[in-house]
């Protein structure tokens, strides 16, 4: 009886020794929330009055970090930049893909949902955790004297009546039970759990896949802004070369017209109008010059360089992307529905909510679960009013081992609405794959008119700039002879220019609208998934 009462001391003083433990490390935790909270109340004010600007205390010390890191954005990705190389469509994209902070993100998002894989993953192993305690811990024990009236006894055993009246308990000193150390190694091992665990794995490995598809997608939307980008600032830099030469020409027929008014071939007003026009040219080149430094510097934002940065761009389109217009479109549809990021993201979301259902469902079903705990501890037993009488010191294993059958009955409808709400997370996904297919139909079947449309203009284009311009050379020459007035050279001359921006304009479109192609179907970036689809030559 007296061993099995040491049991129980024993274990209520582990558990009060674990109690007081947990107390004391919740008081030092509130007591270092209450020290920052009062360091931060200095910081966390607002301004004084909403009738003007404000600069919070706290401020300084964030301009002051962005004042240091100004330097570097300025010279970012210098040191991959080669001055004396000329960088093509190509080139422009390897350095994107390297300096372009979204690629490093959606990186970092994948290894991310990899390693809460491994987290899922991690249900499936025993938790082993380990406690040790040493101090000191006196409990006090009333432990009564067992007196026995000999006489009493005897004459309660030779007539056979009650013993207990020969036995009484007098009071005494009491019993000092010290806990000296204690350690416990403990191990908690989930067995069986119909298939919740799975599913939770299942779930985290359709995540990683959406992050990789995600991956794969940032790097296809980069290479689609870089080539839009390279087209649209190529075509300004065509833009200022039209705008160079219908300065050219303007100053060419003021001159003819300045000719023409001291030979008394022409009026005043025609030359004022030719003045009127040459200025008009020079502040088109001028508004063309802007439009090229904002092209350009949209160009370096979307590789990822500082626009400070010194390169040197190619005007030539090599490794644009070049299609075979005589494949069938339903070809590039049904590609587009396979490959596509976004599409494959989707699929995989939907599955990630089927196993979300699976591990609420598996929810509603029993866990067995071994417990195991070994341990070794110190304890220290002493009767009496003298410390030093009656004491026994005991250090000892402790060891144990059962199976938990758990099997929650009611917990406040969780699981039911849990349930529910994963139904409905699914059908939403589904719902959001049908919608992304209809808008990858609708892309690639924009895409690839778009491009049959460029491919048409471009002749035309071409046949027009070749009219517009012997139509303007004969009017000029015309005009210089007297044969021909000044408002015909004026019509021509605008023609001319307004033919050669068509031109450059149809060019920069066909590259932009096959660039567009290959990202509705998924594919660009991927040049062995395209030179199946590709024959080196845009037909019609």
């Amino acid at each position: 009886m007296v061993h099995k009462g040491w049991i129980k001391m024993r274990h209520l003083e582990q558990s009060r020794s674990r109690g007081r433990v947990a107390l004391l490390g919740l008081f030092l935790c509130s007591l270092s929330h209450i020290q920052a909270s009062v360091a931060a109340s200095a910081r966390d004010q607002v301004a004084p009055s909403s009738e003007r600007q404000w600069a919070p205390p706290n401020l300084p010390g964030y301009e002051n970090a962005l004042q240091r890191d100004a330097p570097g954005a300025l010279q970012k990705g210098k040191e991959l930049v080669d001055p004396r190389k000329e960088y093509t469509l190509p080139d422009l994209i390897d350095l994107a893909q390297q300096l372009n902070p979204a690629t490093r993100a959606a990186w970092q998002n994948a290894k991310q949902a990899l390693a809460l894989v491994g987290v899922s993953k991690s249900a499936y192993y025993p938790f082993l955790s380990l406690a040790a305690a040493a101090g000191y811990t006196r409990f006090f024990v009333p432990f009564p004297n067992l007196v026995v009236n000999q006489a009493a006894l005897k004459k309660a055993l030779a007539s056979g009546g009650s013993v207990q009246s020969a036995i009484s308990l007098t009071e005494a000193n009491p019993l000092h039970y010290d806990v000296l150390y204690q350690s416990e190694l403990t191990m908690k091992w989930l067995l069986f759990d119909f298939g919740q665990r799975e599913a939770t794995v299942n779930a985290a490995r359709e995540n990683l896949l959406m992050a990789n598809v995600a991956f794969n997608a940032t790097h296809q939307r980069l290479v689609l802004e870089v080539s839009q980008s390279f087209y649209a600032y190529n075509l300004t830099r065509e833009s200022v070369k039209v705008a160079e030469s219908a300065s050219q020409t303007a100053n060419t027929v003021h001159s003819a017209v300045e000719a023409r008014v001291t030979t008394g071939l022409a009026t005043q007003p025609e030359l004022l109008q030719a003045q009127q026009q040459l200025a008009q040219s020079q502040f088109d080149l001028e508004k063309a010059r802007g439009s090229e430094r904002d092209a350009f510097v949209d160009l370096m934002e979307a590789i990822g360089l500082s626009p400070a940065i010194q390169i040197r761009i190619t005007e030539d389109f090599t490794g644009s992307v070049h299609f075979d217009l005589q494949t069938p479109l339903a070809t590039f549809v049904t590609h587009a529905l396979s490959q596509r990021p976004d599409l494959i993201a989707s699929l995989a979301k939907v599955r990630a909510a089927e196993d979300k259902i699976k591990g609420v469902k598996a929810s509603y079903f029993p866990k067995i679960t071994a417990l195991a705990g070994v341990g070794y501890g110190g304890e220290r037993i002493s009767f009496g009013s003298s410390l030093g009488s009656n004491t026994f010191d005991s250090s000892a294993p402790t060891f144990g081992a059962s199976l938990a059958f758990d099997l929650p009955l009611f917990d406040g409808f969780l699981r039911d609405r849990s349930l529910q709400a994963a139904r409905a997370e699914l059908q939403a996904a589904s719902e959001q794959l049908e919608q992304d297919r209809d808008d990858a139909v609708r892309q690639v079947w924009k895409s690839y008119t778009d491009l049959r449309t460029a491919l048409r203009r471009e002749a035309a284009a071409t046949a027009l700039l070749n009219s517009s311009q012997g139509a303007y050379d004969a009017v000029l020459a015309s005009f210089k002879q007297g044969l021909s007035t000044y408002t015909d050279v004026v019509t021509n001359e605008t023609k001319l220019t307004s033919a050669r921006n068509a031109a450059f304009e149809t060019r920069s479109a066909i590259y932009q609208a096959a660039t567009s192609l290959a990202y509705a179907m998924g594919e660009l970036g991927h040049s062995a998934k395209t030179k199946n689809l590709t024959s080196g030559k845009m037909r019609k």
